[in-house]
């Protein structure tokens, strides 16, 4: 009763680690019963490659080939493990979107959507203008520039709508990544409060405008919100997104999933427990996960949490 609907690869994705044979293996060790393979689509210009694929000798070309290549392996292991009727294993496949570099990239993400038929897709933000927002502070105060801090949230949000209208991403992940480089000191000009005094519906309503505007849509196009439990090994106390957005899409009658967002064999369902925690404490009471039925067809199926907690899944954390 356990899922994941994101993760990575080093096989595929040169900032992850170990071999998507090797994520496979752990993933049916820990037992889990869906999991989505979500490698990202490749970026259309050299100067959008980072550090580590420059070094390896990466080019455009390198990346659309690994795409390709990922494609092909991952289809095979879904039809190897999706035909076993002994396990209780589901595989299905799709990719992770970046909805924040350009035009031209939002509109080969939704041309990836149409042609290849994946299962589901992960829509994410990982740029603002181009400029990296998750690689690190640097990075993130350079997107940032001149704006004030509202300012850069709001252009964020905005942005992650307009992925959302574009792409009808059937999982919405790490919804609030421009936190992640944020500090809690910095300063809003706005307010003259540091951040974390902010409350963003209060001092910003403007931004929290945006982001209920997107919760609405995602609700009305069927999608899913991802718990991620890769915020909690970067450092945060609870997945993404933060509690001020998950209460909302909670009361607005949002379906929240599961992922991991794992970038190699030890990331696989690290911090679940602590996710499940959270969750019976915020007294949530179903969780959703694409599924797959008898056709192969995916669709959109839930557990109580009740039923997910007594899982032998969590054995996993003793």
């Amino acid at each position: 009763m356990v899922h994941s609907h994101h993760s990575h690869s080093g096989q595929y994705v040169s900032h992850a680690v170990d071999q998507l044979d090797d994520v496979i293996s752990r993933v049916k060790e820990m037992g889990f019963e869906t999991f989505c393979l979500t490698e990202h689509v490749p970026r259309y210009d050299l100067k959008l490659l980072y550090p580590e694929e420059l070094d390896k000798g990466y080019n455009v070309d390198s990346l659309v080939g690994k795409f390709q290549d990922y494609l092909k392996h991952a289809r095979s292991i879904q039809k190897e493990i999706n035909s076993d009727d002994s396990s209780r294993l589901k595989i299905l496949v799709g990719f992770e979107t970046e909805g924040g570099i350009d035009d031209y990239h939002l509109e080969r993400c939704l041309k990836f959507k149409q042609e290849l038929k994946p299962d589901i897709i992960v829509g994410s933000v990982h740029h603002l203008n181009a400029i990296d927002i998750d690689y690190d502070r640097a990075k993130w105060l350079q997107a940032k520039g001149d704006l004030t801090l509202k300012e850069f949230f709001l252009a964020y949000f905005k942005q992650h709508q307009k992925m959302v209208i574009k792409l009808e991403p059937e999982v919405v992940g790490h919804f609030d990544l421009i936190r992640l480089f944020s500090s809690e000191y910095d300063k809003c000009s706005d307010t003259g409060k540091i951040l974390k005094e902010i409350d963003i519906q209060k001092d910003w309503p403007d931004v929290w405008k945006v982001i209920s505007e997107t919760v609405d849509l995602i609700i009305k196009q069927g999608g899913l919100i991802e718990l991620n439990s890769a915020a909690i090994r970067k450092g945060w106390t609870t997945a993404y997104p933060k509690d001020d957005i998950l209460k909302l899409i909670i009361e607005k009658g949002g379906r929240v999933c599961l992922s991991d967002d794992s970038h190699g064999v030890k990331q696989v369902g690290l911090n679940y427990e602590k996710v499940l925690k959270h969750l019976q404490e915020l007294q949530l009471e179903r969780l959703y996960y694409w599924d797959l039925d008898k056709q192969g067809l995916p669709f959109i199926n839930s557990r109580s949490l009740e039923d997910i907690a007594l899982d032998p899944f969590w054995n996993n954390y003793k």
